[in-house]
């Protein structure tokens, strides 16, 4: 770790483009991954203070995907196996955010590689004959919910449409386990995620719809959902690379931004 730089969320992240790609299988002993800038350690999502696991994380491009590494520290690695109901998945969880003018994507991966995915959509943005009116957000077949009215997350900008069965295409995600998954008397050192979200997958999430170069950036967020279990009583808390504050991880416009350099 002392050879590796490390960027805080206020800077501009730069995201290297990979030398070579990475086969997507949760190992990040890659070069890519030598390579690339690692995040300062994640921090109370709420708060900005200490958070009680290490959480750092990098990320790569090229012409194909964005590529994102995470390592999380842990001593007992498991995963509840509840099934996402509606904007809540009570699971331990590595989580990207990624936002364009009009719409945002959360992924969230547990250590098992299991993926759950959400796409918003800003009904401000959705115009009849736009961008976002394509077969695959179609509002009469997909039946998306709404989101910012009697439920949140609320913004000042005004409801979102919540598309919860959306797929990106291409996406690739793998988890490793340092330790034995859910062998709750074991001790675990930590687990790891890999990601490989393709650029063809993210074109909802580009404010430019031609291809990515060098120089673009993009409004990317981090973090972390962690199920504390004390035997006696089981909660949630959220640790992510910046700050997020009242806000919370649903108000793009306080997300770091990530640059793609050559």
């Amino acid at each position: 770790m002392s050879d590796v730089t490390i960027i805080a969320p206020h800077a501009i992240y730069p995201v290297q483009r990979a030398d070579r790609k990475s086969t997507i299988r949760g190992r990040l002993d890659e070069p890519m991954w030598n390579q690339a800038a690692r995040t300062t350690r994640f921090v109370s999502s709420s708060s900005g203070g200490v958070a009680f696991f290490d959480t750092q994380a990098a990320v790569s491009w090229d012409e194909e995907a964005l590529y994102v590494a995470a390592w999380l520290e842990e001593h007992d690695v498991w995963t509840t196996g509840q099934a996402r109901r509606g904007l809540t998945w009570q699971e331990n969880t590595f989580e990207v955010f990624i936002a364009s003018e009009g719409a945002l994507y959360q992924l969230s991966v547990n250590p098992a590689g299991d993926v759950e995915e959400l796409l918003f959509i800003w009904k401000d943005a959705y115009q009849a004959g736009g961008r976002y009116d394509v077969p695959d957000l179609n509002l009469a077949q997909c039946r998306p919910a709404v989101v910012g009215g009697d439920g949140g997350p609320h913004h000042r900008r005004g409801q979102r449409w919540l598309f919860d069965n959306w797929s990106m295409e291409g996406l690739q995600c793998a988890a490793r386990v340092s330790g034995d998954l859910n062998e709750r008397h074991d001790l675990d050192e930590d687990w790891t995620v890999e990601i490989a979200l393709p650029w063809r997958g993210l074109v909802h999430l580009l404010d430019d719809e031609t291809s990515p170069a060098a120089g673009d950036r993009l409004r990317m967020a981090l973090a972390r959902n962690q199920i504390i279990d004390q035997r006696q009583q089981r909660f949630s808390t959220c640790w992510s690379w910046h700050a997020a504050g009242d806000a919370g991880l649903y108000a793009p416009e306080a997300y770091p931004v990530v640059e793609l350099r050559p």
